[in-house]
């Protein structure tokens, strides 16, 4: 079995406002599920994380045998705290890349960066759904 979280975060950059996260994961070649959510006061970087933290989280509580698990995003910062090649600078940052990192770990998993806006199906769908969860939140 062959599992990809693809996974995506949004904001607008301004302090104190709502931000969307959202996944996608493939099994097999299928998707199989899709979330999306919103936070309070979020940058960029906290929706990117959340979002792939969400996925992984996902995956190990409904394939927790798994052990061929991709986590597929289009920052490449993201895939950097999760896999430790990059530590966290920001304090704001901590819980979430800590979170990031247990699941990463318990899953064994990798990592790939894919290129947004390119038109992978499934990174485009995580695009809008987290751009709508953020809208939605507001």
């Amino acid at each position: 079995m062959i599992i990809q979280v693809y996974s995506d975060g949004s904001s607008n950059g301004k302090s104190g406002d709502v931000g969307g996260y959202a996944f996608v994961v493939v099994v097999d070649g299928l998707k199989v599920h899709e979330a999306s959510g919103s936070e309070q006061n979020a940058t960029n970087n906290t929706m990117e994380v959340l979002g792939a933290s969400k996925g992984l989280e996902w995956v190990s509580l409904n394939y927790p045998q798994c052990e061929d698990v991709t986590l597929i995003s289009d920052s490449q910062l993201t895939l950097h705290w999760a896999d430790g090649t990059y530590n966290i600078k920001k304090p704001h940052l901590i819980p979430y890349v800590i979170q990031l990192r247990k699941f990463f770990r318990l899953l064994k998993a990798k990592t790939r960066w894919e290129p947004g806006h390119v038109g992978e199906i499934n990174n485009e769908r995580c695009d809008q759904l987290s751009k709508s969860a953020r809208t939605m939140g507001q």
